[in-house]
């Protein structure tokens, strides 16, 4: 498998899975899960896409500034790698901070709550997305991969935690802050 496609896959689950830690405590609250749902979860991804689209720009235009002198690879390495796992620990910090759930049953997804939560998340999807262009990673692959990998995290957050409750979140948080900061690491180690 191609090195770029592997790196696009993992960074989006990594993304991912802290929008389904999330995502899985709004569908605690949910009486019935319908197509609000579904759309939601086309909103997350649309919103998660946007962000690493305008993340990617700001890598590259960092790129381009350095272009004047000659290029080091190894710093541009170790800020990517630095971003990702920044961004990693952060979810690590919201998997394992004491959580208070509070029980408010809703009829279905409130959309204009769940954008406003979409667009605070965002800001891993920027984060990461600057990473990517100073990596030079292939925009479309890239854009495909976060938006597709995002929205079916997001419906399968509404439908578990529907089914389950909240208690996958800190898991899921966990499992994308580590694939973050793993992948930070790695990114150090092939320099």
């Amino acid at each position: 498998m191609n090195s770029q496609i592997l790196l696009n896959i993992s960074i989006s689950l990594g993304l991912a899975f802290g929008i389904y830690g999330v995502v899985v405590q709004r569908g605690a609250n949910l009486v019935r899960v319908d197509g609000k749902a579904v759309l939601m979860a086309a909103i997350w991804g649309v919103l998660e896409l946007a962000a690493a689209l305008a993340g990617y720009g700001g890598g590259s235009l960092l790129l381009r500034f350095e272009m004047a002198r000659e290029r080091d690879v190894f710093w541009i390495h170790v800020l990517a790698g630095f971003l990702f796992a920044a961004i990693g620990i952060r979810m690590l910090i919201r998997a394992f901070r004491e959580k208070t759930f509070l029980e408010h049953r809703m009829e279905n997804v409130d959309i204009r709550e769940d954008v406003l939560l979409s667009l605070r998340l965002c800001v891993h999807g920027f984060f990461a997305g600057i990473a990517c262009g100073l990596l030079e990673l292939k925009l479309l692959p890239l854009l495909g991969i976060v938006f597709v990998v995002t929205a079916a995290f997001a419906v399968a957050g509404y439908i578990s935690g529907r089914a389950w409750g909240p208690a996958p979140s800190g898991k899921a948080c966990a499992i994308g802050g580590g694939i973050l900061c793993l992948l930070g690491i790695v990114l150090q180690v092939l320099n």
